[in-house]
């Protein structure tokens, strides 16, 4: 057992590759030196086309047009110099695409040239008949070392573990970065909320806040009392029971149920409103004109009658006295500060909760490329087994576990 860092496991994988695939590498370069000097050939056969033509200059034109193109498709003709499995398959599929091109461009000009071409287009098309025979030896060459792939693949992944191992200071920069800026949002919302709390020790906002309170204390206790009424007022509205109510009273019955504190704020004293869309509602029980249960009924009749009665006549009061005195600090500097003093401590809140979340990001790509480097240390070692007949273990030198813990808040 051989145990390897990733440094070393690369050295050692060049090494047992150039061994194995030495004979795939000697006859690819066999035919990459035919391949070079093939192109070198067409491009002295390009000057031919290039020469002057004083006795037939729409020939000699045509003939240097055919000369540019061929000249640009030899540029484009680019190949790896290290001679590997791909960069043979790559030189395969460059020559079948400069034959096509260059024959492409051939039958648009070719036969319109005059004679004195006609030996550099002979020699053109040996050079080319070379290069296709040449292309059918790769072809078989790639064919019988086709297992020289799935080793040079060995080495990509290779790769790819020494890349995914040494992200370390990368991710390490990525979090002290986000922890600097936790740390001043932190700072940011603690000044906000000291700031805001001292104003509501030392003002009466305190008064205000305690509004927002009885508020939703008023409200809990609206909805309780119209709670009982719920399901007969939705049916009341749905159903055409042939009972009419004005519009106040319609208007009236979907907002009690919406938000009844707003609506019973807003309305006037006893709720005239209200009772009109409630006597609605009765009306339609007492005439069997609502699928109900009979408990529901005389249930509802019983609020209606309570609510009629005055039922509801000091919540009434204390909304519209809440309200009041609302209105009478919404114009003070002392809520305009309270408004300004909480929008601030929200701000600075977000704030603190975007970067922590930014952080848990982190956190979260750093578990999936640990989870990936020791699947790629699993397959590498398992993968060399199977090539190489070397049972190799990698060692990691650089381990992203350690960043886990800076991802803590």
């Amino acid at each position: 057992m051989t145990n390897l860092t990733v440094e070393q496991l690369q050295k050692w994988y060049r090494k047992q590759l150039t061994k194995k695939s030495g004979e795939f590498v000697k006859q690819a370069e066999r035919s990459y030196k035919v391949v070079e000097r093939t192109l070198k050939d067409v491009q002295e056969l390009v000057k031919a086309f290039e020469g002057d033509g004083d006795d037939d200059p729409e020939s000699s034109g045509i003939a240097a047009r055919f000369g540019f193109k061929l000249k640009e498709i030899v540029s484009d003709f680019y190949v790896e110099k290290e001679i590997t499995y791909e960069s043979t398959e790559a030189m395969q599929g460059e020559i079948q695409r400069f034959i096509q091109e260059l024959w492409g461009a051939g039958a648009r000009w070719i036969k319109r040239m005059d004679k004195r071409h006609k030996t550099t287009i002979k020699s053109l098309d040996e050079a080319m008949k070379e290069l296709a025979k040449e292309m059918k030896r790769i072809g078989k060459l790639l064919y019988d070392y086709a297992w020289v792939k799935d080793l040079e693949r060995i080495g990509g992944r290779i790769t790819t573990l020494h890349d995914l191992t040494f992200s370390k200071d990368v991710f390490e920069e990525q979090i002290k970065t986000v922890l600097m800026k936790i740390q001043t949002a932190e700072n940011d919302y603690q000044n906000a909320k000291r700031a805001n709390d001292e104003f509501v020790e030392t003002s009466n906002v305190a008064d205000l806040l305690n509004l927002d309170e009885q508020a939703e204390r008023v409200s809990s206790l609206l909805r309780m009392k119209l709670n009982p009424l719920k399901k007969q007022v939705k049916k009341f509205l749905q159903v055409d029971t042939g009972v009419r109510i004005g519009p106040a009273g319609q208007i009236a019955l979907n907002e009690y149920f919406d938000d009844p504190y707003s609506a019973i704020a807003k309305e006037a004293d006893g709720y005239p409103g209200l009772l009109e869309g409630l006597r609605g509602v009765q009306e339609a029980i007492e005439r069997s004109k609502l699928d109900l249960k009979d408990r529901l009924g005389r249930r509802a009749i019983e609020e209606i009658e309570a609510i009629s009665k005055g039922g509801l006549q000091e919540l009434q009061s204390q909304a519209k006295g809440i309200e009041e005195k609302r209105h009478t600090y919404a114009g003070s500097d002392v809520y305009k500060k309270s408004e300004m003093l909480q929008t601030s401590l929200t701000e600075a809140q977000k704030n603190l909760e975007y970067h922590k979340n930014d952080l848990l990001r982190i956190r979260d790509d750093l578990e999936r490329q640990i989870a990936k480097v020791n699947e790629f240390k699993t397959r590498i070692e398992s993968e060399i087994l199977e090539a190489f007949s070397e049972k190799v273990t990698i060692e990691l030198e650089v381990s992203l576990e350690p960043l886990l813990k800076m991802c803590t808040i």
